[in-house]
Parts: structure tokens; sequence; C-alpha cells
């Protein structure tokens, strides 16, 4: 196993800039992928009420959504990942996004896993800018080191981290739930 540059080991993307706030239209052509689509550390399967619509004027090829990418949020101060398991074509992501797409060396639930880390975040947090509206530069992103341990490996630790995930999301929701009860 040994330390690789992000640059090294994946194409780094940013999401698609809309020029506007958009509204659902069914008429679309493309699907867009926001924030409130994803779970942290979850894998995104596409659901019918998740549906954002829309026509874009201009697409280049290479910023289309793939089963496989991982989205880590570039903006903001919670800065986690998910990766796309499942999703309509075309699809297009969100701008507060960077699209992370595995090279043959990584897996993408290893990746999600690791960018959201308590290590990595720490990492994040150095090199975010901006305080009004702080976002991490693609360049500082590109140059953050991952561990990059057998694919084997790699499959198991995002089995595991999904599951962990899983059960973190459970916790909080029955958490809720009793509050509710006990109110």
């Amino acid at each position: 196993m040994g330390l690789r540059r992000l640059r090294a080991v994946t194409e780094v993307l940013p999401g698609f800039s809309t020029g506007s706030a958009l509204s659902h239209d069914p008429a679309g052509t493309h699907q867009l992928v926001q924030s409130r689509h994803l779970k942290p550390g979850l894998p995104y399967h596409f659901q019918p009420e998740d549906a954002v619509r829309f026509t874009p004027s201009l697409v280049v090829e290479r910023y289309l959504l793939r089963t496989g990418d991982v989205l880590f949020m570039s903006r903001g101060t919670r800065n986690v990942a998910s990766w796309l398991a499942s999703i309509p074509h075309p699809s297009l992501a969100a701008p507060s996004f960077y699209i992370v797409r595995p090279g043959p060396e990584l897996d993408s639930s290893y990746l999600c896993w690791y960018l959201n880390q308590p290590a990595m975040q720490r990492q994040l947090t150095e090199i975010r800018t901006g305080a009004g509206a702080p976002i991490i530069q693609r360049s500082a992103f590109q140059e953050l080191l991952i561990p990059v341990p057998s694919r084997h490996e790699q499959q198991r630790i995002g089995a595991l981290g999904e599951l962990m995930a899983r059960e973190q999301l459970l916790l909080r929701e029955l958490e809720r739930t009793t509050d509710t009860l006990h109110d």
C-alpha cells in the first residue's frame, strides 16, 4: 500500500454551472443531482422523487455523470462525499460538487469512505479558503494524499464504511423517533 496524490489516481471535474436557480421541468433532457439527494458515505440510487429535470444550453460530454463517480461537496463547511450507484442518463452534478472520477486503481466506495474520514476532514479544513462562502480549491484538493491498498482491501473497507454510515443513519432516525414518542 502506498500513498498517492488524488490527481494521480482520480480525475477531478467541477460540477455543472446552471447559471441560475432551476425548477423541475418534466420535459427536461438532463437530471441534476443536488446535495439534498445524497447521504454522506452512502451510495446514491436515483429515486423518482429526486427528479430535477432541466435542459442545459450547452453540455460538455466529460461532465456527464457516470455510475461510480464520487460527488464531493466542495463548498461550505461540510465537505463530504457520496458515490453514485445508479443514476439516469444523462445526469449532471450541481455546481457545489466536484466530480471525482476514480481511476482503475481506486474503488468508488473506498474513495468515498476515505474522503469522509476524520483525518481527511481535518486536512480539508486546513485547505478550505474564504470566510463568507468557504470553498476547497480544486488545485489544493487534487494534491491531497490517499493510501491505496489492494483493490480487494479497498472493496472490503468501502463495504464496511457503508454499513457504518447506514448504522449512523438508523441510530439518528431511532433517536428522532424516540424523541417524538417521548413528546
